[in-house]
């Protein structure tokens, strides 16, 4: 059965902020699948990492199902050149691909959507904000996982994956315009901790420790938290594709109700001027 379109307030100014997740990224088509089914077109899209990735497909236009098709061919080797821990990929590699999906060097100005991509730059520490030169470039930015991907050399800075500093950046998508913001989070389990005693799992955990709090203030600024229990999948494979992203897509359907309640409403001031003061320190 089709679904009915929601309607929306013409007041209304919709962001997506989409997260990082690595594999579990492939739940945000899922996400936008449900939206599109249910008539919610974004005026503004964020993302960090795999949220970049998707964000970027559809800002450039392309619906759920073309990135389906290229979900279900996509291969993890696409993605990294190498899968030795001590021999970082060249992020180029992500890069090659975004081109490759959008069948040429796409500008953000050549985008359907506005679009502001997230990266670190380890020279200063700072959060940056991509929303200008190359689509594809600024992707494979937010995505250079530390220790997997070398850093990307751009404009005198080093930039790598986003979600240190800001993994779910609807402070972000509000900055750019949108007074309703509908978040995307694929961290579940993120500040749970581990039993596990090995090395790696240490590392993760305590990388999941420190950027819970850090994300706990960007749930604060989103209208609608859509939020799949993703803990029965690895963030480095994309075993069980259809899996993910069919729970990014029954997630944003559980949520009819409050999407409902949301875009026949006022936009709230206070989320506004919330992230205006973020914006300002």
């Amino acid at each position: 059965m089709k679904e009915k379109p929601i309607k929306i307030s013409k007041k209304l100014k919709l962001g997506l902020a989409l997260s990082g997740g690595g594999g579990l990224g492939v739940a945000h088509i899922g996400a936008i699948k449900a939206f599109e089914e249910l008539g919610v077109s974004f005026d503004y899209v964020a993302g960090t990492s795999a949220g970049s990735m998707v964000g970027a497909l559809y800002a450039s236009g392309m619906s759920s199902e073309q990135m389906l098709e290229i979900a279900e061919n996509l291969k993890v080797s696409d993605i990294r050149s190498s899968m030795f821990i001590l021999k970082p990929s060249s992020a180029e590699t992500i890069e090659k691909l975004m081109n490759k999906l959008f069948g040429k060097e796409l500008v953000f100005s050549e985008l359907k959507k506005p679009l502001t991509i997230v990266s670190t730059d380890m020279k200063t520490g700072r959060e940056i904000h991509l929303n200008s030169g190359s689509v594809a470039k600024a992707v494979s930015a937010s995505c250079a996982v530390p220790g997997i991907f070398k850093p990307v050399i751009y404009n005198d800075m080093h930039l790598v994956d986003g979600g240190l500093k800001n993994n779910l950046p609807t402070d972000v998508v509000r900055q750019m315009g949108a007074n309703v913001v509908i978040a995307v989070e694929l961290n579940f389990s993120r500040g749970f901790g581990t039993e596990k005693l090995g090395m790696l799992d240490i590392l993760k955990s305590s990388v999941g420790i420190m950027m819970e709090s850090s994300v706990e203030s960007k749930l604060a600024l989103a209208d609608i938290v859509i939020q799949p229990d993703m803990r029965a999948f690895a963030k480095t494979n994309l075993k069980r594709l259809e899996e993910r992203i069919d729970l990014g897509y029954q997630s944003v359907m559980a949520s009819k109700s409050e999407l409902l309640e949301i875009f026949s409403s006022k936009p709230d001031k206070q989320k506004v001027k919330y992230a205006k003061k973020i914006q300002n320190k």
